[in-house]
C-alpha cells in the first residue's frame, strides 16, 4: 500500500514540475511580448537575440511580433538597416522553431524588401514552415516564374535569391512547383542554379514520369520536347514509365495542330525522339499511334519536310510493334512500291529494304503474297533476298 502511495505521490509531483515549468515559459513568453511591445527599436533587437540565446521553442509568437511591427513600418526599411537585421534574426529563429504561424508574415515581409540577406532568410524560413500549405507554394511558384520571364527577357535576376527560392520549393515539394522549377532547370540559368534546379525536381513528390506528363501536356512545345528527354535520360525512371512518356509525347505531338512552322518542327523532332524509343522497348500498345506517325513521316518525306532516314525510323518503329495491325500497314505500302515498280518508276532501294525486313521481322501471314511478288519484280538482289527470308519468317 507504501508504495502504491509513494507512486502516486512522485505521479503528482512530476505532474506538477510539469505544468509549472509549462506555466514558467508562458509567463516569460508574455514577459517578452509585453517587454518588445514597449521598448525602442535597439531594444527590440536585444529582446530578440535575448529570446534566440535561450534556444526555447516557444518564442514563435514574438518572433511573429517582430514581423508585424516591421510590416507596420516598411516605408523605413531602406532607411533603418536595423529593421532589416529584425526580420533576419526573427525569420532565422521562425525556421529554428517550425513556427508556421508566421508563415504570411514572412512572405509579406519578403515582398516588401528587396534586400538579399532578408529575403534569403525569409526563403530558407519558408521552406520549413510553408510545408503543406498551397497559398504558399502558389506564391514562390508565382515568382519563380516571374524570374524565368525576367531571365528570358534577357535580364538577369539575383541568382542568391533565386537560389534559396529553388531550394524552398524543394523542401515544400508540393506537385505544383514542378513545372516554375523545370523552367528553370532548362532556361539557361548559370550552372550552379541549373543543377540546384534539376536536383529540386527529385524532391517534388509524385511520380517523376506523371509530373514530365504534366509538363508535355501543359508547357510551351519547346518544354514538351525537353521533358521527353529528361524523361528518356533518367537512370531511375523504370523502361516501362519511360515507354508510356514516349507514348503520351507521341499522342500530344500528333494532335496538336500547330500552324507555326517553327513548332511543326519540334513536334517533328518529338515524334523522332519518341518513334525510337517505342522502337526499343517494342511498345505494342502504341501500334494505332506508330501508324499515324508512319503515315504523317510518309507524307512529310513525300513533300521534302521530313529525310529518309526519318521515314525509314518510321518504318522500323512499325515493324517493332509485333502487332497484326503494324504488319497490315506496312503491307499496304508494300504493294504501293511494288506497283510503282511494275509501271517502271524508281523504287528508293534503302526504303524497300527497311520494308521488306521488317515484314519478315513481324512475321506476320498476311505479308505473304506481297513478299513473294517482290522476287518477280525489277528490284536487286540483296533486296529479292531479303524477301524471301522474310517469307521463311512467316508464321502460319
Amino acid at each position: 500500500m507504501k508504495k502504491i502511495l509513494l507512486g502516486f505521490v512522485s505521479v503528482l509531483l512530476i505532474f506538477a514540475a510539469t505544468t509549472t515549468r509549462a506555466q514558467d515559459k508562458e509567463v516569460l513568453l508574455k514577459a517578452h511580448i509585453r517587454n518588445f511591445e514597449m521598448a525602442g527599436i535597439e531594444v527590440k533587437i536585444k529582446i530578440l537575440e535575448d529570446a534566440a540565446a535561450s534556444g526555447a521553442e516557444e518564442f514563435g509568437p514574438l518572433y511573429l511580433q517582430a514581423l508585424d511591427y516591421v510590416l507596420s513600418n516598411t516605408a523605413l526599411i531602406p532607411e533603418d538597416g536595423r529593421l532589416r537585421q529584425m526580420v533576419v534574426l526573427a525569420a532565422d529563429q521562425i525556421k529554428e522553431s517550425a513556427y508556421a504561424t508566421a508563415r504570411y508574415s514572412l512572405w509579406n515581409v519578403f515582398e516588401a524588401d528587396q534586400d538579399i540577406m532578408l529575403r534569403v532568410s525569409v526563403l530558407n524560413s519558408l521552406g520549413i514552415v510553408g510545408k503543406g500549405d498551397p497559398a504558399i507554394s502558389q506564391e514562390l511558384n508565382r515568382w519563380l516564374d516571374a524570374q524565368n520571364n525576367f531571365f528570358n527577357s534577357g535580364k538577369n535576376p539575383d541568382f542568391q535569391v533565386l537560389a534559396a527560392c529553388i531550394a524552398a520549393l524543394a523542401e515544400i515539394g508540393d506537385p505544383s512547383s514542378f513545372p516554375a522549377i523545370f523552367t528553370a532547370a532548362n532556361i539557361g540559368y548559370p550552372g550552379e542554379i541549373a543543377t540546384l534546379s534539376k536536383n529540386a525536381l527529385m524532391e517534388i513528390k509524385g511520380d517523376l514520369d506523371q509530373n514530365l506528363k504534366s509538363i508535355i501536356k501543359d508547357q510551351p512545345i519547346a518544354d514538351k520536347k525537353t521533358a521527353l528527354v529528361m524523361a528518356l535520360e533518367h537512370e531511375g525512371l523504370e523502361d516501362d514509365r519511360k515507354a508510356e512518356v514516349a507514348e503520351f509525347a507521341m499522342d500530344m505531338a500528333l494532335h496538336m495542330g500547330l500552324a507555326d512552322a517553327g513548332q511543326r518542327a519540334i513536334a517533328r523532332e518529338i515524334r523522332f525522339e519518341a518513334a525510337e524509343a517505342l522502337m526499343e522497348r517494342k511498345w505494342s500498345r502504341a501500334t494505332p499511334l506508330a501508324i499515324e506517325h508512319f503515315d504523317a513521316t510518309l507524307l512529310e518525306y513525300e513533300k521534302g519536310v521530313s529525310t529518309k532516314n526519318s521515314f525509314i525510323g518510321a518504318i522500323a518503329t512499325l515493324g517493332s510493334m509485333g502487332s497484326h495491325e503494324a504488319a497490315v500497314r506496312l503491307t499496304q505500302y508494300l504493294v504501293l512500291l511494288n506497283s510503282y515498280s511494275e509501271s517502271g518508276m524508281r523504287v528508293d532501294d534503302r526504303i524497300i529494304l527497311a520494308l521488306v525486313n521488317n515484314l519478315g521481322g513481324l512475321g506476320d501471314k498476311v505479308a505473304f503474297d506481297d513478299l513473294m511478288y517482290v522476287g518477280y519484280l525489277n528490284y536487286t538482289s540483296q533486296i529479292k533476298k531479303a524477301a524471301r527470308k522474310g517469307l521463311e519468317n512467316l508464321k502460319w
